[in-house]
């Protein structure tokens, strides 16, 4: 596709949309979930198995395991290392990322944090401004199209009045400073917020800076229609890398740097801006949407090897990638017990890559030049039907077309031509049934077929020649899941609320590393992998001063290929265990709270050679608010890794050096105290 077919496609689509979609992946949200914080009786009829998280009210909100650790199903890995980005898998997908996010769905405010060809990353968004999470999981999951194993949704504050806000923070090794000011007048309100954070790391040649702004407009246009604009600006002037440790060094000294780290000065800095906007119906918000985007994101990395092949990739990284996006959803028939609705997408993204020489930190001679694109076009329908009082059926289908091109210019006797293109044609379905057994108990099930193609960087090379691995198919998976939902009503006084699930996933051409030679990995499909298991989520306010809240989840994840037969997936914990307690002393507004997790063995690559052991981690932390008129303080305390455990925080799948281990640190001391004036 060319970039004049596409933008020409990109303008019908843009005056078609109005009339015929409507709100984007914020809607899909709301259709298939029903969202879990709109109302309760939503979310116990829905069949979609969906979870909820709020923002911590304390804290320096740094990693996005943050937001993600108390839901069940969802294994948020902070590597400690500011460098690589949060690692998260949904229920195994996403698992075999050695860095960034794959197979997962991300978004913000109904715009799309993922890639074309289903990469992500969170670490660009101001996670300070966040004031929940949805989690979506299991078969109705797959309705968001391409690498849709799980759907991580994330929503912005908004605000109720004028108000300014400043915070400051820190411990031994961070230093974070913010300043937040929103604006209200009638339909119309305005977010800012300025972010600064450094600190010196937890290890040797981990230091890192970060510098977030984030400008959020709302307002309503002539009383017809809703506008939001969102302006995200993310800058990481300095990102050192620690390197992951060898299983024989992290048990020796478990907060030592690998001497590769300094040798080639290993580092990563970074700078992405993002522009999007929303349109909404100013009466009805669900009749239709239109959403829009663009962005750039630069990436400078240097690596640990030096890449002087001619036929390597090379040792330092150049990136700059521009992407853009439109799409849309109209609620194109409504009933009483029914609702039909159809959109569509057209997303794309160009990279411009090139490779150096890392000459032990300095750059050296090219190594690869190159323009990576993807393209992707999406269209869906749901619905959501009634056919009795307690009954509801919700589904849809939607079709995929992704295109992934390279075009090479690094040309020589040493590097043949890698240029080459592919089109992924995929469709997925999925279709939830639920029960409503009385005014608090629902049971549900479901069912769906899903699927993910290879990324831009995993098709780049072939392990038998040059050129780009068009062997490679897109995975596809089949979903079963079951479970009960409850939720006391808080009018009895002491809210209980819980859900129950079981699960079975089948994935076809799951995709492995094939070989990784000279810093040019290559991938294949295996034949088969088997997942099996059962989450559980408990939120009970006890009585007027305690508050518990659990999350658990087994999992079994295994290779059905002939050569990994009986294998675990690595970098998959197959138990994990999350409980939060929360004390509210003589009901005031001070908040005690102590947090623990349990994590079992995680393997390290695909034929199991070695594992992360298990590890249990507890913390604490104190939040105390006072309000004088119009201004209120803050105050908070909180101790990491209480017990000053030693384990492993994050493992880095099938590392080819062996350096798969990435320490978790140990006891850490952190304060913070914000003031805020509002008028």
């Amino acid at each position: 596709m060319t970039v004049k077919s596409y933008a020409g496609k990109l303008s019908l689509l843009a005056l078609a949309l109005p009339c015929l979609f409507s709100r984007s992946a914020q809607a899909d949200t709301e259709i298939i979930i029903v969202s879990a914080t709109e109302q309760r009786e939503s979310w116990l009829a829905s069949p979609a198995s969906v979870e909820l998280s709020t923002a911590p009210e304390q804290g320096i909100l740094i990693d996005s395991a943050q937001l993600l650790n108390s839901i069940s199903g969802v294994q948020a890995d902070s590597r400690a290392n500011f460098a690589q980005d949060t690692r998260i898998s949904i229920r195994g997908f996403g698992s075999r990322s050695a860095f960034g996010i794959r197979g997962l769905y991300l978004q913000q405010d109904g715009i799309p944090l993922s890639t074309p060809d289903g990469q992500g990353q969170l670490s660009s968004v101001l996670l300070d401004n966040i004031a929940r999470v949805e989690v979506l999981k299991g078969p109705l999951a797959a309705l968001y199209g391409n690498a849709s194993g799980g759907v991580i949704s994330l929503y912005s504050h908004e605000p109720a009045q004028n108000a300014l806000a400043v915070s400051v923070a820190g411990s031994e090794q961070h230093r974070q400073y913010q300043l937040h000011a929103d604006w209200v007048n009638g339909d119309s309100s305005l977010s800012t917020t300025l972010k600064q954070f450094t600190t010196d790391g937890y290890r040797p040649h981990s230091a890192a800076k970060k510098q977030q702004a984030q400008l959020l407009y709302r307002t309503a246009l002539a009383e017809t229609v809703k506008l939001t604009a969102r302006l995200d600006y993310a800058r990481d002037p300095q990102l050192q890398d620690p390197l992951g440790l060898s299983v024989a060094d992290w048990r020796q000294s478990p907060q030592q740097t690998d001497a590769a780290a300094t040798l080639f000065d290993t580092e990563k800095h970074s700078r992405q801006r993002q522009l999007s906007v929303s349109l909404t119906d100013y009466h009805d918000a669900e009749l239709w949407q239109l959403s829009s985007w663009r962005g750039d994101r630069n990436i400078g990395q240097r690596l640990a090897f030096t890449g002087s092949a001619l036929s390597s990739a090379g040792g330092e990284v150049a990136l700059q990638r521009s992407f853009s996006g439109i799409s849309g959803s109209y609620r194109l028939a409504q009933g009483a017990h029914y609702q039909l609705r159809v959109g569509g997408s057209m997303v794309q993204s160009d990279d411009d890559r090139q490779g150096f020489v890392n000459d032990f930190g300095q750059r050296g001679e090219l190594r690869r030049d190159q323009t990576d694109r993807a393209d992707n076009t999406d269209m869906f329908a749901r619905f959501n039907w009634q056919p009795a009082t307690r009954w509801q059926l919700q589904g849809g289908w939607r079709y995929s077309e992704l295109q992934l091109a390279v075009a090479d210019r690094y040309i020589n006797a040493g590097n043949p031509d890698d240029s080459g293109s592919k089109r992924f044609y995929n469709q997925a379905l999925a279709l939830g049934l639920s029960y409503r057994i009385n005014d608090d108990v629902s049971g549900f099930i479901s069912a769906g077929r899903g699927f993910e193609s290879p990324t831009l960087a995993e098709i780049a090379y072939r392990s038998d020649g040059s050129g780009v691995n068009l062997a490679l198919d897109a995975s596809t998976n089949r979903q079963w899941e079951g479970g009960i939902k409850w939720q006391q009503s808080s009018a009895s006084g002491n809210p209980f609320t819980g859900s129950v699930s079981l699960f079975t996933i089948s994935t076809d051409n799951e995709l492995l590393v094939d070989a990784s030679t000279g810093g040019r990995t290559s991938y294949r499909n295996a034949a088969k992998t088997e997942r099996f298991g059962t989450e559980l989520q408990l939120n009970w306010q006890q009585n007027a001063y305690l508050r518990h809240q659990l999350n658990a989840h087994y999992l079994t994840a295994e290779f059905a290929d002939a050569i990994l037969d009986d294998k675990h997936l690595p970098g998959v914990a197959n138990r994990q265990l999350h409980w939060q307690l929360q004390y509210r002393p003589w009901q005031t507004d001070t908040v005690l709270a102590l947090h623990s997790q349990y994590r079992s063995k995680v393997y390290l690559d695909d034929a199991n050679s070695d594992s992360a052991p298990a590890a249990v981690s507890f913390s604490v932390s104190a939040r105390h608010s006072e309000q004088w008129q119009q201004l209120a303080l803050d105050y908070w305390l909180a101790l990491d890794n209480l017990t000053d455990k030693t384990y492993v925080g994050s493992v880095i799948v099938n590392q080819s050096n062996g350096r798969a281990i990435e320490p978790a640190p140990g006891r850490q001391f952190s304060a913070g105290i914000s003031a805020g004036f509002s008028w």
